[in-house]
Parts: structure tokens; C-alpha cells; sequence
């Protein structure tokens, strides 16, 4: 699948990050993916499972956001399948002085033609946004230095799979129901920090790639929507491609709303 191209500097892209030294390597720091703080500065430990080494130690916390109206809804799963991983190279730096220090699944490419180095995962990766793991193994580990940004963009692994997928559980009539959301896509995904900050000082930092739960619904009134009929339930379950009237047009506006989420941010590890 082709590369998305790099963004254009902006406000918010000349925020910068400065990825400091690391307890495991004194020369890099660790990315993860992740939408709730208690599960992604967890500890990371081996499990028996081969496909699970970068599995976190405890259970996490079920993160919640709302509806346009206020019905409270709690993540149970979340996943995406992401292409393209990939960050400028920090000014000044060339893959020769990174070629010790980046994992198996990271390539690098010198600057050429008035374009700039990059890092690059070179291949898919499975993200557990729930657990805070990918699959291929992680964990990934990059040099120090100064990034702007993290770029992404979804995709599929196989024509049946959906790019994203989250199952979210909600309250209605006393009963316990599911929103599912699933949907294809190859929208590009930006993680860039809201506010500045500088990690000179904080040698224990991660860097994370999140998504900002509380847009997903946006504009869509599922409470009143489901009072009035203009979402209807199939059993136990919601599915937003139902929606008519105030509704109408649902499933594509949290599609978006979702590819335009992604957010980074700075953690502690446990």
C-alpha cells in the first residue's frame, strides 16, 4: 500500500516532543498505543504466549465517554490495524548514528531531494488499543531526540477485517447493551501533542499515540436518538448504521470523528 504523505508544518505540528534517555537503553525511549493511562504505564512482562510478551501485568481500567447527550458508554475492546508508522528524523541526525539503537520492525531513511529522514515501522502493526500492545511483538524503542509528530494511517489486514473496531457498553430501559463500530478506512492518523513540552528533564517518560475518546460522539444524540426511535437496537445491540432523522448519518460522522482523535501524550511507567 502506498506511504501518506508527509503534513504540512502548522501551529500545532511545531509543537515538539524531545524523547530523553530510557532505563533499558540510555539512548532511546519507548512508543506505545493506548486509550487509558492505567493500563498503558503499566509495567510490560513476558506471558507465555509468543504473540503476548508485551502484554501489560494487570487488567486495565475500562476508560467511558459520552454521547452528545450524556449516556455514559465503556470501552470493552478497541482495535486497528495501522500502516505507515512512522517520524521525521530529529534534526541533525543521520541512520548512522541510529543503526545500534532501533528495533527489528524500524528502518531508517536518510534525508534526500529536500525531503526529510524518517523512521519507519516497516510493517503493520495490530494495535491493541485496550491493552496498550501491537502485534508484531514491541516493544518499539526510539532514538532521542526532538519529534514533531507521529504519523499513521489505518488500513486492513485482510479485505474481511475492519480497520477499526470497539465494542462499548451502555446502559438503556435497566438493561446492559453494546455499541459496535467497525468500519474500513485508510484515513491518515496524526499524533500530535495539544501544548508544547520538552522532555529534557524527565528520563523516564513514554511517548504515547492515543485516541480522544470524549470526540467519538459528537453530534450524535444516542439517548434521544433511541427515545425517539431514530436508532433502534438489534437484541442487546447498537449499531449507529441504523440511524435515521437526528441520527441519520451516525455511523459516518464517529467514523470520522474517530480518524480525527488521534492525540500524543507524555507518561510515567509504573
Amino acid at each position: 500500500m502506498p506511504s501518506i504523505p508527509w503534513l504540512r508544518t502548522s501551529g500545532l505540528a511545531a509543537a515538539v516532543l524531545c524523547l530523553p534517555a530510557c532505563d533499558s537503553n540510555p539512548d532511546t525511549t519507548e512508543l506505545r498505543f493506548g486509550i487509558d493511562p492505567t493500563t498503558y504505564i503499566r509495567s510490560r512482562t513476558a506471558e507465555s504466549s509468543p504473540s503476548r510478551r508485551t502484554a501489560m501485568d494487570t487488567a486495565p481500567v475500562l476508560p467511558t465517554f459520552r454521547s452528545d447527550d450524556g449516556l455514559m458508554f465503556t470501552v470493552e475492546s478497541a482495535h486497528a490495524t495501522l500502516f505507515d508508522v512512522r517520524l521525521e528524523l530529529p534534526s541533525g541526525r543521520e541512520c548512522s548514528d541510529s543503526k545500534d539503537l532501533l528495533p527489528p520492525l524500524m528502518t531508517c531513511t536518510d534525508a534526500a531531494d529536500g525531503q526529510p529522514g524518517t523512521l519507519t515501522v516497516k510493517e503493520s502493526l495490530q494495535v491493541d488499543w485496550m491493552k496498550a500492545t501491537i502485534i508484531p511483538d514491541g516493544p518499539l524503542r526510539i532514538p532521542q531526540g526532538t519529534y514533531r509528530r507521529i504519523e499513521a494511517r489505518l488500513g486492513q489486514s485482510t479485505p474481511a477485517l475492519p480497520s477499526f473496531s470497539m465494542d462499548a457498553s451502555f446502559t438503556w430501559e435497566d438493561q446492559r447493551r453494546v455499541l459496535t463500530v467497525a468500519f474500513p478506512s485508510t484515513a491518515a492518523l496524526r499524533f500530535e501533542p495539544r501544548h508544547p513540552f520538552d522532555l529534557s528533564d524527565d528520563e523516564d517518560a513514554l511517548v504515547v499515540g492515543g485516541l480522544d475518546l470524549t470526540t467519538w460522539l459528537v453530534g450524535v444524540p444516542v439517548a434521544a436518538c433511541l427515545a425517539s426511535g431514530d436508532l433502534t437496537l438489534d437484541g442487546s445491540t447498537l449499531r449507529l448504521e441504523s440511524g435515521k432523522g437526528a441520527c441519520e448519518g451516525a455511523a459516518e460522522r464517529v467514523k470520522h470523528n474517530i480518524e480525527a482523535s488521534a492525540k500524543l501524550s507524555l507518561a510515567s511507567p509504573q
